[in-house]
């Protein structure tokens, strides 16, 4: 497989291990987290391995520029998707899945009565969301997190932005601890991905499932009721 892999970054990237860590960087559930000890894993480049800090310096501010840009087409594009046909089900999905990401920051705000206390319990909530390395809770969920809680732009960058340089640190500590063979945490962290991604997929159809059913015991409760009500009506003509 770590051939199969070299072969692939070698002939879309060549031997640029700079531009490659940028882009994959910048790649959702990826980003940063699979970035960092990717340009740095000798066994993919070689003599061309990024050291651990510039690997991390690159992968930052890849994964930053995703942050900046999201924070200003992400509700424009929700908007739309929400009202096209075609993409309503996936909107309608992620606001969701960002609703469920959002109870445990909104119950802890809603015990607060200071405004400002408020807004820092949810900008802390979205820096410690994204400060853990862990596949879908980076830059591109963070980002989306925040500004479907309330934040705007600044606030929004400044609370994704420093978790994310944690998360980036956190990984290069990881990295560090297993520099000789750094593709472990490579092939570690895409295994992760695979299990949430998977672990995710499996809780949308079952909330799916959930949700159809409950529709189909509300709707049967009001075919009894209009039953009920309709023999009532006819027993009192009679």
């Amino acid at each position: 497989m770590s051939a199969w892999l070299k072969s692939l970054f070698a002939a879309i990237f060549g031997a640029n291990s700079e531009l490659a860590t940028f882009i994959i960087s910048m790649i959702p559930i990826v980003e940063l987290r699979g970035a960092i000890p990717f340009g740095s894993a000798v066994s993919f480049w070689g003599d061309n391995a990024l050291p651990l800090w510039e690997s991390f310096l690159i992968a930052l501010a890849g994964s930053s520029l995703i942050c900046v840009i999201l924070t200003f087409i992400f509700q424009p594009i929700f908007s739309w998707l929400k009202k096209t046909k075609l993409f309503k089900k996936f909107a309608d999905w992620l606001e969701r899945k960002l609703k469920r990401k959002s109870e445990n920051i909104e119950n802890k705000t809603d015990v607060q009565e200071n405004s400002k206390k408020k807004l820092w319990i949810k900008i802390l909530g979205v820096f410690c969301f994204v400060a853990i390395p862990l596949p879908l809770t980076g830059v591109w969920t963070g980002t989306c997190l925040a500004l479907f809680i309330g934040l705007n732009r600044k606030q929004t960058m400044l609370s994704v932005l420093s978790g994310n340089a944690v998360a980036g640190g956190l990984m290069m500590l990881i990295s560090y601890f297993f520099a000789d063979n750094t593709s472990i945490v490579l092939y570690g962290f895409l295994v992760l991905v695979v299990i949430f991604v998977l672990y995710e997929i499996i809780k949308s159809l079952v909330l799916k499932h959930r949700i159809s059913g409950d529709k189909i015991e509300i709707e049967k409760q009001i075919e009894k009721q209009n039953m009920s009500e309709e023999k009532d009506t006819k027993n009192n003509v009679k």
